[in-house]
């Protein structure tokens, strides 16, 4: 299917933005959110949105510059999160794609599927929460997804760096109020077009890239 041009809406875009909306005012309750103030995406490319992984309260900063910007996106989510429950019905209705390593195949053949229609696509290249001890210069290290799925599409990557979402959910933690409110800044880097089909290569290009954006930001 030729790319349309023009970035298209998720079947289920109502709902995320209604659920964008009020993931933007919770977050706001728990940190000082700092988005930026313009978006300029390419518009002849598919685009890729990948972030580092620092806390599971990135998800709302995540649903929070989407809906800003009036855009939708199919976001990666873990696999077990979206297989029973209330969960289950939260996260398909918000357009998810479920992965892990068992699914790999499937969950890219969607994600390829959704950027060839037009769709934004989100994840996170490390795959995992990063360990503090774990992150180099900010970073955990990339796995090849991000690069499998951006070279199967023709899509460019855009960093979007997370910093302080540890401070308000901290990994292995309970998410904790505190006064004052820590920040949480959220920042995008410039469209990453892969020239080979390096997958592991290509990760880490993406890597550098956020630990670059991090290290202006922290």
């Amino acid at each position: 299917m030729p790319y349309r041009a023009v970035v298209q809406p998720i079947q289920q875009h109502q709902n995320f933005i209604r659920v964008g909306r009020a993931f933007t005012q919770l977050a706001k309750i728990g940190c000082e959110l700092d988005l930026p103030e313009k978006l300029t995406l390419p518009t002849n490319r598919p685009i890729v949105f990948a972030g580092n992984h620092r806390s599971l309260f990135d998800l709302l900063p995540s649903m929070a510059i989407f809906t800003k910007f009036g855009l939708s996106c199919r976001i990666l989510i873990r696999a077990d999160l979206m297989e029973k429950g209330a969960g289950a019905a939260f996260f398909k209705g918000l357009g998810c794609i479920p992965a892990s390593r068992e699914l790999r195949a499937e969950s890219e053949e969607t994600a390829i599927e959704a950027l060839n229609a037009g769709e934004l696509v989100c994840l996170m290249p490390e795959g995992r929460l990063v360990k503090p001890e774990e992150r180099v210069n900010g970073v955990g290290p990339a796995r090849p997804g991000v690069s499998r799925i951006a070279c199967a599409s023709g899509a460019v990557v855009v960093p979007v760096a997370f910093a302080g979402t540890e401070n308000v959910w901290p990994r292995g933690s309970k998410p904790k109020l505190q006064w004052p409110r820590p920040k949480v800044t959220l920042r995008l880097g410039e469209p990453i077009d892969f020239e080979g089909q390096d997958h592991q290569a290509n990760g880490d290009l993406v890597m550098k890239a956020l630990a670059d954006l991090l290290s202006t930001m922290e």
